[in-house]
C-alpha cells in the first residue's frame, strides 16, 4: 500500500511540475523549433565517453559544451526540461552498460542547507526519473552529515579531505547484499563517488556501479 500511495503522490507532483514548467517545443540550447527539449544537432555535439576503456565510473559524456550547459541549466537555474533530457541521456548510458534489473538505484546526497537554497537535489531527481522509466527501485541510502565546500571550487589535493566522512547511511536502511547503482551528476576526481562507494561497501552492499552524466578533469 505504501508504494502505491507514494507512486500516486509522485505522479501528482510530476503533473504539477509539468504545468509549472511545461516542456518547450524548441531546442532549449539553440532555439531550433519543432524539437521537444533538445535538437539532434546539439545532442550530436556531446563527446561521449568510451566506458569500456574508462575505468570504474560509467559516464555518458565529457563535461563541456552541450552537456555542461544542460547540467548548469538544470542544477542552478531549475530548468526541469534540461533535467528530463539529462535523465534520458543517463537512461541511455545505463541501458548500454549495466544489467540494471538486478540493481537498486541510489544517489549522492546534498546537505539540508544546500537543498533549502537550491530547492532540490539534482541527483535525486535523476535517480527517481530513472527508477520510474526502468521500473526498478530507488532508495535513499546516503545522507550528508558534514557541510562541505563545493568540490569544483577546490584544487585536486583539497577535494579528498573536503568530502571525507561527509556521508552516513540513513537510519533504518539495510544495504546488506544489495546491488546498487550510485548516481552523481559530474565526476572529476571521483572522490565523492568513492566516498559513497566505500560507505556502502562498509555496510555490506554486494556490488556498486558508479554512474554519472559527465566526466571532467582538473
Amino acid at each position: 500500500m505504501g508504494k502505491k500511495v507514494s507512486k500516486v503522490i509522485n505522479d501528482i507532483c510530476e503533473g504539477i511540475l509539468a504545468i509549472i514548467y511545461p516542456r518547450e517545443n524548441y531546442c532549449i540550447l539553440c532555439n531550433r523549433e519543432d524539437y521537444m527539449g533538445i535538437c539532434d544537432i546539439c545532442k550530436e555535439k556531446i563527446k561521449k565517453v568510451n566506458n569500456y576503456l574508462d575505468g570504474e565510473i560509467i559516464s555518458y559524456g565529457y563535461y563541456g559544451g552541450t552537456l555542461k550547459e544542460l547540467i548548469l541549466k538544470f542544477k542552478y537555474k531549475r530548468n526541469f526540461t534540461a533535467g528530463d533530457i539529462l535523465s534520458e541521456l543517463l537512461e541511455e548510458c545505463l541501458i548500454k552498460n549495466i544489467n540494471y534489473k538486478e540493481y537498486v538505484i541510489t544517489y549522492i546526497p546534498i546537505s539540508k542547507s544546500s537543498k533549502k537554497i537550491r530547492g532540490f537535489n539534482q541527483c535525486e531527481y535523476l535517480a527517481k526519473k530513472l527508477s520510474k522509466a526502468l521500473f526498478i527501485d530507488c532508495l535513499e541510502v546516503l545522507v550528508k552529515v558534514k557541510e562541505t565546500k563545493e568540490q569544483k571550487t577546490l584544487k585536486k589535493q583539497e577535494r579528498a579531505e573536503n568530502i571525507r566522512d561527509a556521508f552516513n547511511i540513513k537510519k533504518g536502511v539495510n544495504v546488506t547484499n544489495i546491488k546498487f547503482i550510485l548516481i552523481d551528476d559530474v565526476a572529476t576526481t571521483g572522490y565523492t563517488l568513492q566516498e559513497g562507494y566505500n560507505l556502502l561497501k562498509k555496510y555490506g552492499a554486494k556490488e556498486i556501479k558508479l554512474l554519472t552524466l559527465a566526466k571532467s578533469h582538473i
